[in-house]
């Protein structure tokens, strides 16, 4: 069907693709080779049997917007590119929505979105004196008794005064508070004191003492957009799906505390002093025909846009990319943990560390060579202390003396650290060349020097 603003050229029938896998980006290369301008828009989907997330998209048709495409320049651009194509439509301007006077009794202009009241911060007062409420949220509210599925349409929203009243459960004797704050934008929010009363005093006490209040709107509406069953549109970034209700101009006209709301599924006599009135608006039917393109083709936005319409399709790539995610995951880490462990050689415990710090091998090579300086330096110094604790002994003395002992010395004192001994060996290459590679030679001569038993001729040769 011919589309308002844009000239359309179809390139492929949209019957032969999946109907959850069309998109559409402004520009791109299509055909591998051929590049299309971004004031021109194409329209890709994967054809039926081709929808796993590994299939490619292929081109289905291209758009061309009025403002920057006339006909005749849409359709030179195709011959001077050799794009071929099935049929090409025009842009043709869309009939006015039909509209319709209609009514509705007042009570179907209440609602609730399980807003719940609390206490506010008031202009040097204290807190308890105001409240708060988020009247509305911006979603989309299930089964009316009336409407359905229904939205408010935060943009063509507005309040109908600079206050506004605040009641009980709606009725008019029943007053609450006033607003001295109201907003309207991601929601509907207000705040205000309360009134003096002893209605208002005695729900004031009861909320302090944790009491759930709720609270409810009355939206009277002058545009109201029906949704048929098949079909979409957007409210407030989100997608209403047909059979519901958008109202597109509205206006808050009061706010009420209510214990639980209102109850959707019935047409309630809890607002008896209305009067049962009638409420005049225009009824607005949605112009989104079930159509060829018009029915699977519409421009993401957003992650969460994409989601709604396609949830099958986006439960898919979801899971696909969770597992190759995992998988690649898997294999950087064993990759990781190999370079690590030749970088950090038989110091397990630096291995666990950098591995845990997600240290790379260079990182770890780094502080493996600092670590092994720092035991070198340890081992070097606890050496020369143990060299400086050996008594000195009279060369003459321990030449003559059978004593295995000098007098007055205890074998305790001049015993050197046998393991120490053993660590000094194996850091130094010379003495393993001198003593053959015989750690146990070099530690036994150490020990009898440390005791004086070694001749001063041989320990003046070691």
């Amino acid at each position: 069907m011919p589309y308002e603003n844009e000239h359309s050229a179809r390139l492929k029938n949209p019957k032969d693709f999946e109907p959850k896998s069309f998109r559409r980006t402004n520009g791109g290369t299509i055909y591998g080779t051929k590049k299309v301008p971004k004031t021109i828009a194409i329209i890709w989907a994967k054809l039926k049997g081709k929808s796993k997330p590994k299939d490619p998209v292929i081109p289905q048709a291209l758009r061309f917007p009025t403002k920057s495409w006339t006909v005749q320049k849409a359709k030179k651009w195709l011959k001077d590119n050799n794009v071929e194509f099935q049929s090409f439509e025009p842009a043709k301007k869309k009939e006015k929505q039909s509209t319709s006077n209609d009514t509705a009794p007042i009570s179907a202009f209440i609602f609730n979105d399980n807003a719940e009241v609390s206490f506010a911060q008031g202009d040097g007062e204290k807190k308890d004196d105001h409240f708060r409420i988020v009247g509305y949220s911006g979603g989309i509210m299930k089964n009316h008794w009336l409407w359905g599925d229904v939205g408010l349409d935060l943009e063509g929203m507005k309040f109908a005064k600079n206050r506004t009243p605040v009641l009980e459960e709606h009725f008019k004797q029943s007053r609450i508070g006033f607003t001295t704050k109201q907003d309207i934008t991601d929601k509907v929010t207000v705040e205000g004191p309360f009134l003096d009363n002893d209605n208002a005093q005695n729900l004031k006490t009861d909320m302090q003492k944790g009491f759930p209040m709720e609270a409810s709107l009355l939206v009277l509406a002058s545009i109201v957009e029906h949704i048929k069953d098949g079909e979409t549109t957007k409210v407030n970034g989100q997608i209403l799906k047909g059979p519901g209700t958008v109202f597109r101009k509205s206006t808050i006209r009061e706010v009420s505390m209510c214990v639980f709301g209102l109850d959707r599924k019935a047409k309630s006599s809890a607002y008896a002093d209305m009067n049962n009135q009638e409420v005049k608006f225009n009824l607005q039917e949605n112009t989104i025909m079930a159509g060829e393109e018009t029915q699977t083709v519409t421009e993401i936005e957003s992650v969460e846009s994409f989601a709604a319409l396609y949830p099958v399709l986006f439960e898919e790539i979801l899971t696909g990319g969770k597992v190759e995610g995992l998988a690649e995951g898997k294999k950087q880490e064993r990759a990781l943990f190999a370079a690590l462990k030749d970088a950090c050689g038989d110091d397990h415990e630096l291995l666990v560390k950098c591995f845990d710090e997600s240290k790379t091998a260079t990182e770890a090579m780094k502080l493996h060579v600092e670590k092994l300086g720092k035991e070198k330096t340890q081992l070097t110094e606890q050496v020369t202390e143990l060299q400086k604790a050996k008594p000195a002994v009279e060369a003459a003395r321990v030449e003559f003396s059978d004593e295995a002992t000098p007098p007055g010395e205890q074998t305790e004192t001049v015993s050197a650290d046998e393991a120490a001994l053993k660590a000094e060996f194996a850091a130094s290459a010379d003495l393993q060349t001198e003593y053959g590679g015989d750690v146990e030679a070099y530690v036994a001569f150490k020990q009898a020097d440390a005791r004086g038993q070694v001749r001063g001729e041989l320990a003046t040769a070691k």
